[in-house]
């Protein structure tokens, strides 16, 4: 493959155009639970190639899923003008630890489907219905090249695993994603303690203070908060934050850094979809915006420099996108809250408005806390705007990641209802 990528630079050049390769190899193993039973193993392998070519401030594309000498055409077919676009140039790269483990390549199927079971059985022992599961286990390989020098690679590897169950007619998740292998057990007991406690739950008005797991944040702020911060949105207007580089936005409390260099974080790597090394960028800084995230079209708009955000598939050209989204916690914990809900899940983030921050979503696996008293809610609603919750919201302790976001619960103030 190293030969035919570089034929593929070769034959661009040869037409006059600066060209690139992005080539992707991802190899899969699968196992799931419809209900109780044992659904289906599945392995797979994926594979592919993206082709951009630059001339003259005009920029073409194409992809294919194998090895074809005229994928390099096709992309000179579709050229188009835009006279930003840039490839990356040669630079130090920080090696990423963590993200490689061949723990996750060491294990075999029967140890996948026991790594199922074993979840399975945790749940049916302690008298709850499974409705789905699985466990999964990926290896990835990326390398990008380009005519001006840049060759770099990467491999990194993933285990997952989740379960999904009722409990005296409550419903409960839980899963986690890891580059290593974990025990699974703990999954199916996160997910029984939350179906369990959740049962006999009371219909709950309330206003006050509502905690937000990572799970949940995640879940919400993909949709509303994280969009704000790419250069793209900020540039068409659609970003809230246009504008507002300097100003308070956000509660002192409020420190937000965007790192792909970070070791173990699942969204790690050295570099980023267009071979720009990845790196740490201050976004908020005690409430105060530093800084957008900048693929190299959208920094070269601006005068700047990428900050390693651009992401893809060989399907797609290079888009704007966080890497590991921190949350920075404080010295505050759950037991310093004298009254606060607590809500584990969340239900409809996606039909929030990602320009202006509004959401109206519904709780799941939620708890009233006071006094020692824990009270299961039954059902509820939870809206607002998540650009005026921010500017009175206290992160506490305990980080963890979930998706893009590394966080630990937050507390705003807002209604249930």
């Amino acid at each position: 493959m190293e030969a035919d990528i570089e034929k593929l630079i070769k034959i661009g050049e040869k037409e006059g155009f600066e060209t690139e390769v992005f080539f992707v190899k991802s190899y899969s193993d699968s196992v799931d639970l419809d209900g109780k039973s044992v659904d289906c193993f599945q392995s797979g392998v994926s594979y592919g190639l993206g082709v951009r070519v630059l001339k003259d401030g005009k920029v073409g594309f194409a992809y294919a899923n194998k090895f074809d000498e005229d994928i390099v055409y096709k992309a000179i077919k579709n050229v188009v003008e835009d006279k930003y676009v840039e490839f990356a140039e040669p630079q130090k790269y920080r090696e990423v630890k963590g993200i490689f483990c061949k723990n996750v390549l060491d294990l075999s199927e029967d140890e996948l489907l026991d790594n199922l079971i074993v979840m399975r059985d945790i749940a049916l022992e302690n008298g709850a219905t499974v409705l789905s599961g699985g466990v999964d286990r990926a290896r990835v390989y990326e390398r990008i090249v380009n005519s001006n020098g840049v060759d770099v690679e990467e491999e990194s590897t993933y285990f997952s695993a989740s379960i999904f169950i009722m409990y005296e007619g409550e419903t409960s998740y839980e899963g986690k994603t890891l580059h290593d292998v974990f025990n699974v057990e703990e999954i199916s007991h996160k997910a029984l303690e939350l179906a369990k406690k959740s049962s006999n739950g009371k219909e709950f008005h309330y206003k006050g203070t509502i905690v937000l797991s990572p799970r949940a944040l995640n879940n919400l702020l993909s949709y509303t908060l994280m969009p704000a911060f790419s250069a793209e949105n900020v540039q068409r207007g659609r970003s809230i934050l246009r504008g507002k580089i300097g100003e308070q936005i956000f509660s002192e409390n409020i420190t937000i850094i965007d790192d792909g260099t970070l070791d173990n974080a699942l969204n790690s790597s050295k570099f980023d979809g267009e071979g720009t090394a990845t790196q740490r960028t201050i976004l908020v800084e005690n409430g105060v915006l530093k800084n957008y995230l900048y693929d190299i079209k959208r920094s070269k708009k601006e005068g700047k420099s990428s900050t390693g955000n651009a992401s893809r598939s060989y399907q797609t050209l290079p888009y704007i996108s966080p890497t590991n989204f921190i949350i920075e916690e404080t010295n505050t914990s759950l037991e310093d809250l004298e009254e606060y809900i607590f809500v584990n899940g969340i239900i409809g983030s996606h039909t929030s408005n990602p320009i202006t921050g509004d959401f109206a979503v519904e709780i799941q696996n939620s708890f009233y806390y006071k006094d020692g008293e824990i009270v299961p809610i039954k059902r509820g609603m939870f809206g607002g705007n998540i650009f005026e919750m921010l500017k009175d919201a206290l992160p506490l302790k305990d980080s963890e990641q979930r998706g893009k976001l590394i966080s630990p619960p937050v507390a705003f103030k807002g209604e249930i209802v």
